[in-house]
């Protein structure tokens, strides 16, 4: 297989005609390699993260389907795997497992089979923290043959943040949240003080499990009031194969319903939220997550 180049083309600017689009969607490219929605990616190659694309693509395309220059918009642990997939494919694919985890971690909040993908992701942004988009492609693409095969080593990159995450989830299971589910909801009640558990802690909690079409992060204050935001499961954003399709509710009908104390934006938002309360509410958990099921219009 010839030889392929990378090109960081900033958000709004085309690129190349004779580009990969992978992950991010770059107008002007000739092929999508995408798991964003509105993607152009051929069903032949779809998948959840952009890195089982982009790992499909350098198995399955034909020499004449294969554009000579990669291009990304933005960078993320999905996005940068997913190039290097296409730059190095022997490497990727004798990685395939691990890159794949390090993307389910990275994209989806999650606690993936392979622990490992957690310590590569905390790794990828540990390498090019404070780094502008564009200069971080360079130092992670240079870096990954070298790390994938001594990560379990290079505890200096993961070791500390994977160990936060640890800590939490132990809190967690001792009692510090609470999960359970209310129908399709999964609620996850922080105890008083408790902050937010780190997205693949509520994973173990039950965020990705089958029937799961909402969570209701709920954090209690002392007075014994909750904040809460309201989200789609976190991998809702993406156009995806295995796990659901979960369409978004109307957040305007959603707010309606729920009074002023709901507000659509927030700096915590991620790319699933829809809805967080502006103050707190006396209105326990529970509760607030049956009142939610006589709003929210579930898809089937």
């Amino acid at each position: 297989m010839a030889a392929r180049d990378f090109q960081f083309v900033p958000m709004g600017e085309r690129a190349p005609e004779c580009a990969i689009s992978c992950d991010g969607l770059v107008a002007g490219a000739a092929i999508d390699l995408s798991h964003w929605a509105k993607n152009r990616t051929p069903s032949a190659f779809k998948a959840d993260t952009s890195v089982e694309i982009a790992l499909r693509f350098v198995h399955e395309a034909s020499p004449a389907d294969a554009p000579s220059i990669v291009v990304n918009n933005h960078f993320d642990a999905d996005g940068v795997l997913a190039v290097w997939s296409l730059l190095e494919p022997e490497l990727a694919m004798a990685h395939a497992g691990l890159i794949v985890a390090a993307a389910e971690a990275g994209d989806f909040d999650e606690w993936p089979a392979d622990v490992r993908g957690i310590w590569l992701n905390i790794a990828i942004r540990r390498m090019v923290t404070l780094k502008p988009e564009a200069s971080a492609y360079p130092i992670a693409l240079g870096a990954l043959g070298e790390l994938v095969r001594t990560l379990e080593s290079r505890e200096d990159l993961w070791g500390t943040s994977f160990s936060a995450i640890c800590e939490a989830e132990r809190r967690a299971q001792a009692g510090d949240v609470a999960a359970y589910s209310v129908g399709p909801i999964r609620v996850f009640h922080h105890g008083p003080g408790v902050p937010e558990v780190p997205g693949a802690v509520l994973a173990k909690l039950g965020s990705t499990a089958e029937g799961v079409k909402r969570l209701l992060l709920a954090f209690e204050e002392p007075d014994g009031s909750f904040r809460y935001r309201y989200e789609l499961p976190r991998w809702a954003w993406a156009d995806t194969v295995v796990r659901p399709v979960i369409r978004a509710p109307s957040r305007h009908v959603l707010a309606a319903g729920l009074g002023p104390e709901w507000a659509m934006k927030g700096v915590d938002f991620g790319m699933t939220a829809l809805l967080r309360t502006t103050s707190p509410l006396h209105e326990g958990p529970r509760e607030m997550a049956e009142r939610l099921r006589t709003i929210d219009p579930f898809p089937a």
